[in-house]
């Protein structure tokens, strides 16, 4: 039971300001540490709890890396086993599940989501090349993963999941397992989930900086106009957009759906164009699966940063680069 605030008595000084001893600067981040001990949410941890359909904790994290691994030691996996991971996972995820000591398993995803297929993985879960102990599914380019359905199948079978939705913090409002999510300011990450307890043992860097939060509402209207522009201008190109994204959802980065199967040429000619594009690299040295739906999407998808400042005339040129590099 909290105890009853006890009321200091007031003291009044008679000396004038200038002789009363300078006061030191308050130390806000020890302040917010103090607070956290004592197991006070920070503001920036309410205002990302707020976005949830249900209550959740949630941190913030510097780096995404380092939080990747401290989330999978704080679910309690054993170094030395086997972290099934999407075949089109990022660098990031894959050194994070490394730090932890786990080795990746790369599995094939579903061809229209580029996601992992529960119905898929729960019959390759058998062909694991060692002891399984968890399994971080990827949101692909910001598109909603299925929260509920990874709760469920971690729930099937034992295994603690991670969901990696670095790129969704549109569409990320549910945490029935735990969720690795980007801050909209750009830098950092926050790993919410309605169980408390993986959250609170998560032992890396905290976040401190521009979350983005605040900025958030005005940029993401900026990001859909911008990307409703660029979906009309590209209408005769023969590339193609993820299904909703720029209209019931968004994300400060766009996959493109390239005709052939030359991803690396045509990132390479947007770059010289000027244009900020990449395209999955696989590392072929890790453990996996036969991933032939994986193997084309990372051959035919491109993946360009959005500017949303961006005018009508730079969409013109950059849908002109693009055009050009295609072909």
């Amino acid at each position: 039971m909290r105890s009853k605030p006890v009321a200091a008595p007031l003291f009044v000084s008679d000396t004038t300001a200038r002789d009363r001893a300078p006061v030191s600067p308050i130390d806000f981040d020890a302040v917010a540490q103090a607070l956290g001990a004592a197991g006070h949410a920070s503001d920036l941890e309410q205002r990302l709890a707020a976005r949830f359909a249900r209550p959740v904790a949630a941190r913030a994290f510097a780096d995404r890396t380092e939080t990747v691994a401290a989330s999978l030691t704080a679910l309690g996996v054993r170094a030395g086993g086997v972290c099934v991971v999407s075949a089109l996972a990022e660098p990031e995820t894959l050194a994070g599940v490394a730090a932890a000591g786990l080795k990746a398993w790369l599995v094939d995803v579903d061809p229209f989501s580029a996601m992992f297929d529960t119905s898929h993985l729960r019959a390759r879960l058998p062909e694991a090349p060692g002891p399984l102990e968890a399994i971080v599914p990827a949101a692909a380019h910001g598109r909603a993963p299925d929260m509920r359905a990874w709760a469920a199948f971690r729930d099937e079978t034992g295994l603690p999941v991670l969901v990696d939705a670095a790129g969704a913090f549109d569409v990320v409002i549910e945490a029935p397992a735990p969720v690795l999510v980007g801050l909209p300011g750009g830098q950092g990450v926050f790993v919410a989930c309605e169980d408390a307890t993986p959250v609170n043992a998560i032992a890396a860097t905290p976040f401190v900086g521009d979350d983005g939060l605040s900025a958030w509402p005005g940029l993401r209207q900026r990001l859909c106009g911008v990307a409703q522009q660029l979906r009309v201008l590209l209408l005769d190109s023969g590339v193609g957009f993820q299904p909703g994204w720029g209209m019931s959802w968004i994300s400060p980065t766009c996959a493109l759906s390239l005709p052939t199967d030359d991803a690396g040429a045509v990132a390479w000619k947007l770059q010289a164009a000027g244009i900020a594009a990449s395209c999955a690299v696989r590392d072929h040295a890790l453990a996996h699966d036969e991933t032939p739906n994986a193997d084309h999407l990372a051959a035919s998808t491109v993946v360009i940063a959005l500017d949303p400042t961006l005018d009508v005339e730079s969409l013109d040129r950059l849908c002109d680069a693009l055009r050009d590099a295609v072909a």
